[in-house]
């Protein structure tokens, strides 16, 4: 092999990197930036000399190469047409996710993918272990690319080039990878640089009630948010009896103002849990929960603890799924109440713990509760994929969808009259965490909000609310003050 020929094999890979990337939405009109063909090269020659220094074969490192690239670019134009946004830096931690909760994933990932995915996955070590060279010279070569190209993009000023998280704009205007690792950069930089958080004082804060529930309720939407009953005039719209009556008992309710849509259930979690905004949290604010675990002194059980609640965390779902297993008993809960404790089936049309099976375990914490108890419940049953069998598909898919939702409704009325019917003073906060995401019939649009209500049970007669809008922080902040007495400073 000629001492030439890897260098011209990647710029050869370069130029069909750029042709690859050019492909990502959103795009922008006219001539890319200069700094979107600086990072695109970079990024692209490192990762033709990291395959080059593994194989030694220029010509399978510049494929592998531009086939992950590719790889990459479907991949986030598919989640933004389902999920209304590009990739972004933190869904790698999916790729754990995906291997202990593929069905999760698979849906969103058209057939063909699929077997271009695991088929890939398998013949990637043989390919490499056939097209091996033994000659040391082009895995020099490849080191060589890899360590220049590192070097030049950690020269890179992140924090001038990209100074305030937009991932949209930023994938237009510096090209999907560029925005990758640039946001990356700009994420350890904000986590390196994060000031110890303080806890409230509670000092004087005490138990305002016997029993406090938060359900964040999954996929909880009003219909007549989802469904354009012009365009979709065949869809029956479910009424909500118990959001309707618990609207007229609270003493808040409205519109909560949640940034995800389909998924990103964290981010509206950590607003509730934690209390910051995600204006404030940078670009920590994609994924808060991969750094929450600097904010637990911030948190509901924290705070709530010390002022004298039990804290119970009740999730009928793997544990795992954003390492609650690990910070859900850092931030204050003293207890955790997994899937263990809930004995299901799986069924086509119910393949998680019904809403139903929470409310009674829920209710057994409750009526068992000999102090004040603070219970945070994180529901699954209408966690998607919803079944959408031929030849309804969406339909079918949004039909699943309002008969979980239903079933939600129910769970809200009985805790309702299950608090009243103890005789102790409660106050229930119900949520949805994100609307749902049904390919071909609720698809992502700008207004993402869900419903929230904050109904006292016991507590005597109160002034009528009016619906406002919250957001994730804003009701934490509001359950504090009301389960506290308004004493948490």
């Amino acid at each position: 092999m000629q001492l030439w020929f890897p260098f011209v094999i990647f710029g050869a890979t370069v130029i069909s990197g750029f042709l690859v990337e050019s492909m990502a939405r959103p795009c922008i009109s006219g001539f890319p930036p200069l700094r979107r063909y600086i990072l695109n090269a970079l990024l692209t020659g490192a990762q033709y000399g990291a395959w080059l220094a593994l194989c030694g074969a220029p010509v399978l490192a510049a494929v592998l190469t531009t086939a992950l690239s590719l790889c990459l670019v479907i991949g986030s134009n598919i989640k933004l047409s389902i999920l209304g946004e590009p990739m972004l830096f933190c869904d790698v931690v999916a790729a754990r996710s995906f291997l202990q909760h593929p069905k999760f994933y698979l849906f969103s990932i058209p057939p063909a993918g699929r077997v271009a995915v695991v088929g890939g996955m398998v013949a990637l070590p043989v390919v490499l272990v056939l097209f091996f060279a033994r000659t040391l010279l082009p895995h020099l070569e490849g080191a060589g690319i890899l360590t220049v190209c590192l070097l030049a993009l950690w020269a890179i000023p992140a924090a001038r080039w990209v100074p305030v998280p937009d991932a949209a704009h930023d994938v237009a205007r510096l090209g999907l990878p560029g925005s990758l690792f640039l946001y990356w950069r700009r994420w350890r930089q904000e986590i390196d640089a994060q000031a110890e958080v303080t806890a409230p004082d509670v000092t004087t804060g005490l138990p305002a009630y016997d029993i406090v529930i938060v359900v964040q309720c999954e996929s909880f939407a009003r219909p007549t948010d989802l469904i354009d009953t012009n365009r979709q005039a065949s869809v029956q719209v479910p009424a909500l009896p118990a959001l309707a009556r618990a609207e007229t008992m609270a003493s808040s309710w409205g519109t909560l103002s949640v940034s995800g849509f389909g998924a990103y259930t964290m981010r509206t979690e950590y607003g509730v849990l934690f209390g910051q905004e995600e204006s404030a949290l940078g670009f920590r604010a994609y994924d808060p929960f991969l750094t929450a675990g600097r904010d637990t002194a911030l948190s509901l059980p924290a705070v709530m603890g010390k002022a004298g609640y039990e804290c119970i965390f009740v999730h009928p779902h793997d544990l795992r799924f954003y390492a609650r297993a690990q910070l859900m008993p850092a931030c204050g809960f003293t207890r955790i109440v997994g899937e263990d404790a809930f004995p299901h089936t799986t069924r086509p049309d119910m393949p998680y713990v019904e809403d139903m099976a929470l409310a009674q375990e829920v209710e057994r914490i409750a009526r068992a509760a000999e102090g004040p108890t603070f219970i945070y419940a994180v529901t699954m049953e209408n966690h998607g994929p919803w079944p959408a069998p031929k030849p309804d598909g969406p339909q079918a898919a949004l039909g699943h969808y309002l008969r979980h939702l239903r079933n939600g409704d129910r769970m809200l009325g009985t805790l309702i009259d299950m608090l009243s019917q103890t005789g102790k003073k409660g106050l229930v906060v119900f949520f949805g965490d994100h609307r749902p995401s049904i390919p071909g019939m609720v698809t992502p649009t700008p207004d993402r909000g869900t419903p929230y209500v904050v109904v006292p049970v016991g507590t005597g007669p109160h002034a009528t609310a009016i619906p406002q809008t919250l957001t994730p922080a804003q009701l934490h902040h509001l359950i504090l003050r009301d389960t506290l007495g308004g004493h948490a400073g």
